[in-house]
């Protein structure tokens, strides 16, 4: 009786036990599904953001036009200060007003209008044109230094052709200034709205837009070389004023004026001397003189 007991207390706290552990592994089971989904959910939401960020990347902006000009913009007010800076950093510019003396100006517009100086304001406002007045003016700076005539460029085979790059930049930027009108504004209507015209446009756009800053660059790197012929001026008028003033010679100079000081001390010990013998003759000499001649008079 007591073994069929025994056996009953056994069956039962094994199937407490079953019972238990079905439970824990479920929940053990439940848990690490949870984690798995909670897993699995935030995954895919990095994948929805990183995709979504990609789309905006490659999404082609809602107004391709308006950007372009944008673009457009910066780059030609980054050409116009460049410009400036240029013409700022010139020790002589050539002025409008200075008619018949900027032989580089007149080729210049020459190139670019066939010589109407009448178009000189047009030609320093314009978008290109303001690239072929500066170039210009480095050049006629250039020119104006008495040092640009010194054999030192041609013995050393540095000096740069200046009518040359005038007139190459120049004949450049009317090209770029036709093709420029060619390509005109940007497109409206219908056009405005086609892919491959906007397209198109956006592509032309940007590769005259390009050549501008090449020419720009080209025109700095004129700028350069002309402060260097500045430095060279200023250089040989240094020199200049050194051997101008080399034929002062220090020696006879301090020897002129020891000579000097000493004079100066002669003329005062005879000052001096003049001083006590005039008080003689007057106070004492000249009276007694006086006497004895009216005594020899009486």
């Amino acid at each position: 009786m007591m073994f069929v007991a025994m056996a009953v207390f056994v069956v039962v706290v094994a199937v407490a036990l079953v019972l238990l552990m079905s439970m824990a592994v479920g929940a053990f089971s439940a848990m690490f599904t949870g984690m798995r989904d909670d897993r699995s959910r935030r995954r895919s939401e990095r994948d929805h953001t990183r995709v979504g960020a990609s789309e905006a990347v490659v999404r082609p902006s809602a107004d391709p036009l308006g950007q372009l000009a944008g673009e457009m913009r910066l780059a030609q007010a980054r050409r116009w200060a460049s410009c400036q800076a240029v013409q700022g950093r010139l020790l002589e510019p050539t002025r409008p007003d200075d008619p018949g003396t900027s032989e580089h100006l007149d080729l210049a517009l020459d190139i670019w209008n066939g010589g109407d100086r009448h178009d000189l304001e047009r030609l320093k406002t314009d978008r290109v044109g303001q690239i072929v007045w500066t170039t210009a003016m480095v050049a006629d700076s250039v020119s104006r230094h008495p040092a640009w005539k010194l054999d030192f460029f041609d013995r050393h085979s540095v000096r740069v052709d200046l009518v040359g790059e005038v007139t190459a930049i120049a004949t450049a930027a009317v090209g770029l200034r036709d093709q420029l009108a060619i390509l005109g504004d940007a497109p409206a209507g219908h056009l405005g709205v086609d892919d491959e015209v906007v397209a198109t446009f956006a592509e032309k756009s940007r590769l005259l837009s390009g050549r501008l800053d090449g020419l720009v660059e080209r025109l700095e790197a004129f700028a350069d070389y002309a402060q260097i012929v500045a430095r060279i001026q200023q250089r040989q008028d240094k020199q200049a004023w050194l051997d101008r003033v080399s034929a002062i010679d220090e020696f006879e100079h301090v020897v002129d004026a020891e000579w000097d000081r000493a004079e100066s001390d002669r003329v005062r010990n005879l000052a001096d001397e003049s001083e006590v013998l005039a008080s003689i003759y007057l106070d004492e000499i000249a009276p007694l003189a006086k006497s004895l001649k009216r005594r020899d008079a009486a």
